[in-house]
């Protein structure tokens, strides 16, 4: 019975939706709305209707979703009532713990992206995550004793999943998870399903700080295309990638970069994206981009490849089907995966 149910509650908050839109109703307008203080970044929906009202009844939805999706995710705050992840860093190792159906999901779906990875994106990895976070705080570089120290407690077996009773407890009193590396993904995925459970058929994008989400063609027959940033703040040129390739679905681009969060010292650039076996930032590239029909999958692949080094993240790549990705190198070439216009 426990199976069936959360089945049902999967299929009803994760599943894609296959949706009719008309690619030639002209009277669709562009509307577009932001939002802050969510994941630490910048929000947009975008939505083409034929209705102000209709487009702010989402909006409102898209907004109570990221809240809901930045509390859950949440390592370094509690929230009353609420099992998030930093609830889950100070109690799971005492006792198992229940949260709600959607955090235990993103678990499960962080397990499996740690395998697709190769342990490249880890949800375990929040002890390391922590120190960089002062490190950056700070603008100095963190003892490398203590990153190996913490690094003992990061194995993800030793976050214990119970399918059966859907609760979440830590084999290590010491492990501490964080949900950086594909929490926007995951987040973007869900809400679009959220926004086609509410009823909306209307072609739209949600964008979280550079991870986007887009459903159906433009009313003009069109694709959502976007560009790929480079350091300067403008775009490469020649790079266009086509966000409607997977028609009536989620389809996904996500941008890992060193350029949004870190500092300078004695001429190194430290970045907030950490490599788990050397436990350091890596240099290789400025950006890595990654298109593909999850937002969770973008988020967790553009994220690994940034660490691997080019041979690594092209092989990891070819070897997936329906994945392209865009290496922006430090020294300004790029390397272009074979479906990438």
């Amino acid at each position: 019975m426990k199976k069936v149910l959360k089945r049902a509650i999967l299929l009803l908050l994760c599943a894609l939706i296959a949706v009719p839109l008309s690619a030639c109703d002209k009277r669709r307008k562009k509307y577009t709305d932001s939002y802050f203080g969510y994941f630490d970044s910048f929000a947009e929906f975008t939505l083409y209707t034929d209705s102000e009202e209709h487009f702010e009844h989402y909006s409102d939805i898209v907004e109570r979703e990221l809240k809901k999706y930045h509390e859950m995710l949440d390592a370094y705050n509690g929230y009353d009532g609420k099992i998030n992840i930093y609830s889950l860093n100070e109690g799971a190792a005492n006792t198992p713990m229940k949260p709600e159906p959607e955090l235990f999901f993103f678990l499960e779906k962080s397990k499996e992206l740690h395998e697709l990875t190769d342990g490249y994106t880890s949800v375990t990895l929040g002890a390391v995550t922590a120190i960089w976070k002062d490190a950056i705080k700070n603008g100095v570089p963190p003892n490398e004793e203590s990153l190996r120290n913490v690094s003992e407690h990061t194995d993800i077996n030793d976050l214990i999943l119970d399918s059966d009773e859907w609760t979440v407890a830590f084999a290590d009193e010491h492990l501490k998870l964080d949900a950086g590396a594909l929490g926007k993904g995951f987040a973007a995925d869900c809400i679009a399903d959220i926004l086609s459970l509410e009823g909306c058929k209307e072609p739209f994008m949600l964008n979280l700080g550079g991870t986007l989400a887009a459903r159906g063609e433009k009313p003009d027959g069109t694709p959502w295309l976007a560009g790929i940033q480079a350091p300067d703040g403008g775009e490469l040129d020649g790079i266009s990638i086509n966000l409607s390739r997977f028609e009536y679905t989620t389809n996904a681009l996500s941008t890992s970069g060193s350029y949004h969060r870190g500092f300078e010292y004695e001429g190194v650039i430290y970045h907030h994206i950490i490599n788990p076996y050397t436990l350091m930032p890596e240099n290789n590239f400025t950006s890595v981009s990654v298109n593909c029909s999850s937002a969770a999958r973008a988020d967790a692949l553009s994220t690994a490849l940034f660490s691997m080094s080019p041979e690594q993240g092209q092989a990891l790549v070819e070897s997936l089907d329906g994945i392209e990705a865009v290496w922006l190198l430090a020294d300004g070439r790029v390397i272009k995966s074979n479906g990438i216009e």
